[in-house]
């Protein structure tokens, strides 16, 4: 079997309406040449639909002609190479997620390794930003939470102490496993800041918080966040304002 029988077979394998990449078809690696002209062969004979520079589907019929794969898909074709999640959804789609706010974002920001740029998949606009957090299967939840207490000044159209206890409720409900990777990824890889909406959250519960979270902050820092001192009465002793 040749090259371009083989890519043919795979694409053939393919669910309809599913997003693939150069990476998904086999010799790629070695023969991207010949991949890259085979695929360019089936969009030209409409049996491969180009979604974007590199990513493609096999187009499934609808009522009103050839249906664009759904959002969730085309995420799934970012968020994944090779099978390995390789980024997370961030920014305004989480807060929308997480029910903090009722705003829908035009843009889905989505958290990667690599540089800054924005990509267009027909409708959906996706913004990709830069993180150095390792990032795997099982630690997406807890860095989504961090993140948010990271922008929660930000978020549109929300009360800052509502959007406090509904993320309060959220981490509480994490294993206990779970709540000790928090506090150390907001040690290792967040600002100050958060470090201290985690601690004042736990302690908050009368939930221990461990010595490596309080004295990873300077005790002469001050956050201003206009909490209601009355919902969380003791923000003061995480210095936050």
């Amino acid at each position: 079997m040749n090259i371009a029988q083989a890519v043919k077979k795979k694409i053939n394998s393919m669910p309809k309406g599913e997003v693939f990449g150069y990476d998904k078809l086999p010799a790629y690696s070695r023969f991207s040449g010949a991949v890259i002209t085979t695929v360019n062969r089936l969009v030209a004979e409409k049996k491969v639909e180009r979604l974007a520079k590199g990513k493609f589907y096999i187009p499934q019929k609808g009522l009103l002609g050839p249906k664009k794969p759904s959002e969730k898909e085309i995420l799934r074709s970012i968020l994944y190479k090779n099978d390995r999640l390789v980024g997370y959804v961030t920014g305004p789609s989480l807060y929308n997620k997480f029910r903090l706010t009722t705003q829908i974002p035009n843009t889905i920001t989505i958290a990667c390794l690599g540089s800054f740029q924005k990509q267009q998949f027909n409708s959906i606009r996706i913004k990709k930003v830069t993180t150095r957090i390792p990032i795997d299967e099982e630690n997406i939840e807890i860095i989504q939470y961090l993140d948010v207490l990271k922008e929660i000044k930000k978020i549109p159209d929300s009360n800052i102490n509502l959007s406090l206890k509904r993320m309060q409720r959220l981490i509480l409900k994490l294993s206990k496993s779970k709540q000790k990777s928090l506090i150390d990824f907001a040690v290792n890889y967040y600002p100050a800041q958060v470090k201290a909406l985690v601690g004042l959250i736990l302690s908050s519960a009368n939930l221990p918080t461990p010595r490596i979270l309080t004295t990873s902050l300077n005790p002469i820092t001050t956050y201003k966040l206009n909490l209601d001192q009355s919902v969380w009465p003791k923000a003061n002793e995480w210095n936050i304002k």
